[in-house]
């Protein structure tokens, strides 16, 4: 059968109806109305889908497939209007009232996605994952006591989803009822299979209630949410993603969230899309190192197409240390700090290969400046873990034990703190800083 070409998507196809040729309405198959800015990967996998639809006008999947190969690739408004048609050839169809719903609140069409949202929970009530969603687009609109709700009843329906939890103990702290959220966000921390996100409302519970050391605690443990929770509704979009800057943040998303077997092909498949992404390169390097494919991982080094950033250089340099390749280790995290001198974990990187090679005085300098770029992030844990290793070595100079005593303290690690503080005063009894911690330290 002849294929049809993309720009021919864009024609009017009548519907059969039983009506006159006069009276018949006309029904377009959307495509992205810049055709010569789509991609030749996506226009193939459009005009593919199309082509389906065109030889199946009335058939429902059909439309889905078209509006989620759309949707994949970040055409929305397109993608709305082929899910609409689906569910007008079938009101029963929840996934793809889902997706339309998801397509609009996309475009910042709030109302009409959470109607249509609203529809889809109609015909699946027991979806406790759309419950979820439902809550957090009426949070993020201010609607906190129907985000409530709504968050509520997927908790009932799953009380299991982590996600969940967090979605009902946030809509709670937003109406100011913190005593009512700790609860929910304790159960999971007791469990200890809480993920960092939790224990950053529960900081923030302890906080309002005046429990400062809990709360110190609980933020030392702390981190962001996921940007988008999983959901079944959308398992089968990941594969639609043909678009070069789609693959690349969903490849880059999956490497920093996920396994490295689930980013795996992913990554390969949007460095074939964009073999200049320098990022996805480093990235994909990094997960073969992982699996301990370290030749892979450096030969995916050696091809760089695009321009070498800080990131190539520190994995490049790691590869070396897997291979006890030292001085070259130390010519490219050289590399990485001129592009970044800012980057801490390029200079734990440059400490350690000091440190390897015998020259403790530079690994020592190289962790002190690692930990004073990690005091700017208050990453405390970093902080510590940088002198720590530099300590091995040997003496830390002053501000670094100030700084290590710092970090201790922030992180109530008491009696590490009062040992780092007496050494200071020791070598000082009116050192300033030392002073101060030391009354921090008798208030704790």
């Amino acid at each position: 059968m002849r294929t049809i070409p993309l720009v021919t998507l864009i024609m009017a196809f009548l519907v059969g109806c039983g009506a006159s040729e006069q009276e018949s309405e006309v029904t377009i198959i959307p495509v992205p109305s810049d055709k010569k800015s789509v991609e030749p990967a996506v226009a193939r996998l459009l005009q593919a889908t199309g082509n389906d639809v065109h030889l199946a006008m009335d058939d429902p999947m059909k439309w889905m497939r078209h509006g989620s190969a759309l949707f994949a690739n970040s055409y929305y408004q397109e993608a709305a209007s082929s899910f609409r048609e689906a569910i007008t050839i079938n009101p029963q169809m929840p996934q793809a009232t889902y997706l339309l719903a998801t397509a609009l609140w996309k475009e910042n069409k709030q109302e009409e996605a959470i109607q249509y949202l609203q529809v889809a929970l109609e015909l699946i009530p027991d979806y406790d994952m759309g419950w979820r969603l439902l809550a957090e687009w009426q949070l993020e609109r201010g609607e906190t006591t129907r985000a409530e709700e709504s968050a509520r009843i997927a908790f009932e329906l799953n009380s299991t989803r982590i996600g969940t939890r967090y979605i009902l103990a946030l809509s709670m702290m937003d109406s100011g009822r913190y005593d009512d959220a700790l609860p929910i966000l304790e159960e999971a921390m007791n469990n200890n299979t809480a993920p960092r996100w939790i224990y950053t409302l529960a900081s923030q519970c302890y906080r309002h209630q005046g429990i400062l050391d809990k709360s110190e605690q609980a933020s030392e443990n702390s981190g962001p949410p996921l940007a988008d929770w999983p959901d079944p509704m959308f398992q089968h979009i990941p594969n639609l993603i043909m678009g070069k800057s789609e693959l690349s943040r969903y490849a880059l998303h999956l490497h920093e969230k996920s396994t490295p077997s689930k980013a795996l092909p992913f990554l390969k498949k949007a460095l074939i899309a964009d073999p200049e992404h320098t990022n996805v390169r480093v990235a994909l390097s990094m997960t073969l190192q992982e699996m301990g494919q370290l030749n892979q991982a450096e030969e995916l080094l050696q091809g760089l197409i695009g321009e070498p950033n800080a990131n190539y250089w520190k994995q490049y340099a790691s590869v070396c240390i897997s291979k006890s390749e030292w001085e070259t280790a130390h010519e490219y995290i050289g590399y990485a700090i001129e592009l970044d001198s800012n980057n801490a974990n390029a200079h734990d990187i440059a400490a350690l290969i000091a440190s390897s090679q015998g020259d403790s005085l530079n690994a020592i300098e190289e962790w002190e400046m690692a930990a004073q770029l990690h005091e700017k992030e208050r990453n405390w844990k970093h902080v510590e873990l940088s002198l720590a290793y530099a300590a091995e070595k040997g003496e830390l100079s002053l501000d670094g034990l100030r700084l290590l005593a710092l970090s201790q303290v922030e992180l109530k690690h008491i009696d590490e703190a009062k040992t780092t503080v007496h050494k200071l005063l020791t070598k000082n009894p009116n050192d300033e800083v030392a002073l101060e911690l030391q009354k921090r330290l008798h208030s704790e």
